[in-house]
């Protein structure tokens, strides 16, 4: 069931109003329960107590309630024994007016009236297998900071012009790190409260040009052992000495003027308590321009969707051994040895947003358990933490980005201490800092992995590789990216050249994992789990005995930095040698229990579809429109057509209507100049004509090889596969909502198709039936390659390996007349144009003549391959995946 089909369900339930002896069977119905259990249960066999109660195992436990009695009803099937004894998820109970829930799980509680149920229909898609996920909110403490903090940088470089450039770069960074320190320490304690803004703003407020001189004094006494302060103003002496690296060496400060003073001040009136230690990292993707950001290597990645990648690949799991053991003293003892073991390695950890989230969530994890032991044995929590800094390794490009990494864990670790101390009255560490985090400088692609996160000796140790590594299209990768991908992948396969950069992480982390205790997780562009890039990746891969345990399909990136970045990512999580069986697939915000995840992130066999020049199908072949390569000569507008017809009209038939996608979506008009070569040198003689084709031939001779070869008949197209019969057009690239491709046939003795659009030359009825079909386009959605969420169309990945059966001349009659049928409806809205007639928001409502005539032609189509309608795209998928492996043994 998919979560539309679900809400549709209980819409109807609703809709038909409340009958008590049917509702909760039809309830359990919408989310997918099978029939012979709904049979069982209608016969009372599994019924729990009194009358009108009805108990699903490990599901629903429901009874009808009196009126105005269901939260009492409620309460008595929480307390009932067979609840508990049958672990059943949900409680449930209406009167027909009221309705309430409880999720037994989590907690939570639906209370609305029964007319409201399909308004909250999510609160129970588990039941369907689908579990809910809520993503953590943004801190907007955060992302307050981060904006003061940008606007204080750019303040420093227009104030600064020579700190522009790459030599004070670093320079400039560090002060600022040194800056948010202050911030940071004078609200939590490390430093006297409000000693640092005290002193800018009693200093410097009424002389900027005293901020200078008074931030080096301040940072060289932060630098000093009390005994070597003698020559310090006697307001830099109050601050107490820090080390750690982060003020050693002499200071190196910019000059301010009132205008960055002030905006200092400003960012020291927000409570740094709040702030989460991953603020560095928002610092640096807010201040360093986006070019920038890729030639350094930095990604910042938010809270959300750092956990999107920590809590199904450990943390979830730790949860819930707590919540199992929640009354045992032996397995809570247990836990906190687990969190000792777990090592988590970032190998592009950036400004270390990674380590510092998982090392806080571990913490409070820990802190958790030892409340609770406290609670039920007296347990005296220990001096020092279970989770160990130590535990945590990363590799980073950039130097500064990896000193602040170093700096983010010790707060990180500052402020868990901190809650440590609040809760069990423990001391927090003291000044000077000291040098935590195992975080090295270098290339993570060169530098080994097991020289910074070495295997351990223990059996029990657990490693979690995780991050967000850069992602890098070949075309915007370095010469030293492409090296790398060249080093990386030339010995595992022969195409590599179009990978993306972060697939270079995938690979070392196949070549790193060992075992069930180790895995990996990384976010990264949905380019490698679509298109060719799949055929590229993952064979290997799943030869070295990867699989995947859990994935987010695609998601538009969000992030609290200044400027989103515009990118569409996955989620992938994996794990070498196993056979876990119980694997998580995340979309938006619900996920389910599959068995299997390939690498195109659908719940299917590790099939992976290959792209290949000849039709796999049986069908014809598709090539992509002509080509003019002729800077625009032989394409006419409406004055130029109406030229050619009212003075040369013994050449008006050479021109010819000329669409790609744009014209067939928009309903656009263009034209074109076909010219056979017979009529070429009569043309000549015309100046129309003749400087037309000189353009072409200058254009063409400085041209690549193609080019040049044509560029002695400039009155032809470069590429022309053009047939003057039935002709379909599909655009190269189709909106990522459409409910169906956009495709269309023209008539190619008027009609010449453009490179922008894929075309089917000589095409009969039947074959757009075939394209215009839920079935296809389920398979192009997943087994082509998109630009961002659009979807992209490739003949040789797309129409050549769609799994088509062997059609009788019954079934292309029959689908020929779904064909014309669609045509027809098209036709009875001639005045929209196709974008028009195939918004999905419109569609049903607006054309549904249209959307009735695809139902049918999707009907006749699926029961031809399966012998009735699909219920849903994974149907649909897996359907075609079975054939597509059949197809490929076959050749």
């Amino acid at each position: 069931m998919t979560v539309i089909e679900i809400e549709e369900s209980i819409d109807a339930i609703i809709a038909q109003g409340f009958h008590p002896n049917d509702f909760i069977f039809d309830f359990f119905a919408a989310y997918g329960a099978p029939k012979s259990l709904i049979k069982q249960l209608r016969g009372g066999q599994q019924d729990a107590f009194g009358q009108a109660a009805v108990l699903w195992r490990r599901s629903v436990h429901f009874q009808l309630s009196g009126d105005g009695q269901v939260g009492l009803t409620l309460n008595a099937l929480a307390a009932h024994k067979e609840t508990e004894r049958q672990n059943v998820r949900y409680i449930i109970s209406t009167d027909g007016h009221d309705f309430g829930a409880r999720d037994m799980k989590t907690g939570e509680t639906l209370n609305c009236l029964f007319d409201e149920l399909v308004v909250h229909f999510g609160f129970f898609l588990p039941l369907a297998g689908i579990e809910r996920y809520k993503i953590a909110d943004e801190n907007p403490v955060d992302i307050k900071a981060t904006g003061r903090l940008a606007k204080l940088y750019d303040s420093i470089l227009q104030d600064n012009p020579t700190w522009k450039g790459d030599d004070k770069r670093h320079a400039l960074n560090h002060f600022i790190t040194q800056l948010v320190f202050c911030l940071f320490a004078e609200d939590t304690g490390i430093l006297p409260s409000g000693l640092f803004s005290e002193t800018i703003t009693t200093y410097c407020e009424s002389d900027s040009t005293q901020a200078q001189k008074v931030l080096t004094d301040v940072f060289t006494a932060m630098s000093l052992h009390e005994e070597a302060r003698a020559d310090c103003p006697s307001y830099a002496r109050k601050f107490p000495h820090v080390n750690g690296g982060l003020f050693k060496g002499a200071p190196d400060v910019p000059r301010f003027t009132k205008g960055s003073v002030r905006y200092l001040i400003d960012a020291a009136q927000l409570n740094w308590k709040e702030i989460n230690p991953d603020i560095f990292g928002s610092m640096i993707q807010s201040i360093v321009n986006t070019d920038q950001r890729g030639e350094l290597g930095m990604h910042y990645t938010s809270v959300p969707n750092i956990l999107k990648v920590l809590d199904p690949l450990f943390l979830d799991d730790m949860r819930e051994q707590v919540n199992a053991n929640w009354s045992n003293k032996k397995g809570l003892h247990g836990i906190l040895q687990r969190l000792s073991k777990i090592r988590v390695f970032d190998p592009a950890c950036g400004s270390g947003n990674f380590l510092v989230i998982a090392y806080r969530e571990l913490r409070a994890i820990e802190i958790k358990v030892i409340n609770r032991l406290a609670e039920i044995d007296g347990y005296a929590p220990p001096l020092w933490s279970h989770v160990a800094l130590a535990n945590f390794y990363g590799i980073e490009y950039v130097d500064f980005a990896a000193e602040t990494a170093k700096l983010s864990l010790w707060i990180a670790e500052y402020q868990m201490n901190s809650r440590y101390e609040d809760a069990f009255g423990k001391p927090t560490p003291t000044l000077p800092l000291k040098e935590t985090g195992n975080i090295v400088c270098g290339n993570a692609l060169r530098v080994k992995w097991e020289s910074v996160c070495p295997h351990g000796d223990d059996p029990d140790d657990k490693t979690y590789i995780v991050g967000n590594p850069p992602y890098l299209g070949s075309v915007q990768q370095t010469p030293e990216q492409k090296e790398d991908i060249k080093r990386i992948f030339e010995n595992r396969t022969r195409i590599y050249r179009d990978l993306d950069y972060v697939a270079c992480w995938f690979a070392l982390s196949a070549d790193y994992l060992r075992d069930k205790h180790q895995r990996a997780a990384f976010v990264a562009t949905n380019s490698i789990c679509q298109g060719e890039q799949v055929d590229m990746l993952w064979p290997n891969l799943l030869k070295a005995g990867i699989s995947i345990i859990f994935a987010h399909t695609s998601f538009k990136w969000k992030n609290n930095a200044a400027q989103n970045a515009g990118v569409t990512c996955v989620v992938v999580g994996i794990q070498k040698n196993t056979d876990v069986g119980n694997r998580k697939l995340y979309t938006g915000t619900v996920f389910r229990h599959v068995k299997n995840i390939n690498p195109y992130l659908l719940e299917a066999k590790n099939t992976v579809v290959s792209k290949t020049s000849e039709p796999l199908n049986g069908m014809p072949r598709m090539y992509k429109g002509c080509q003019p390569t002729d800077g625009g000569n032989l394409i006419i507008n409406e004055d130029e057509r109406s030229f050619i017809y009212e003075n040369l009209p013994d050449f008006s038939g050479f021109i010819k209507e000329y669409i790609g996608s744009l014209e067939f979506i928009r309903g656009k008009m263009r034209w074109c100049l076909w010219i056979p070569d017979d009529a070429a040198e009569d043309l000549s003689n015309y100046e129309f004509f003749s400087r037309r084709f000189a353009n072409i031939t200058e254009l063409r001779a400085k041209g690549g090889s193609q080019a040049k070869e044509y560029a002695g008949v400039p009155h032809r197209f470069v590429f022309a596969p053009h047939q003057e019969g039935k002709n379909i057009i599909l655009p190269r690239v189709f909106s990522e909502n459409r409910d169906y491709l956009t495709v269309g046939v023209v008539d190619g003795l008027k009609t010449i198709i453009s490179d922008s659009a894929t075309v089917l030359y000589g095409a009969e009825t039947f074959h757009f039936a075939l394209i215009s079909s839920k079935m296809h386009i389920a398979w192009i959605e997943t087994v082509c390659g998109r630009l961002k969420t659009d979807i992209r169309y490739s003949n040789t990945l797309g129409w050549n390996t769609f799994p088509v059966p062997a059609l009788s001349d019954e079934d292309k009659e029959a689908l020929t007349t779904t064909a014309e049928g669609i045509m027809l409806a098209r036709d009875t809205y001639f005045d929209k144009t196709v974008a028009e007639r195939y918004d999905p928001d419109r569609m049903r409502k607006d054309f549904p003549e249209l959307w009735e005539a695809h139902q049918r032609n999707d009907e006749v189509l699926e029961t031809i391959y399966n012998g009735r309608p699909f219920k849903n795209d994974t149907e649909r998928l897996e359907h075609l995946f079975v054939r597509y492996s059949a197809m490929v043994d076959n050749k």
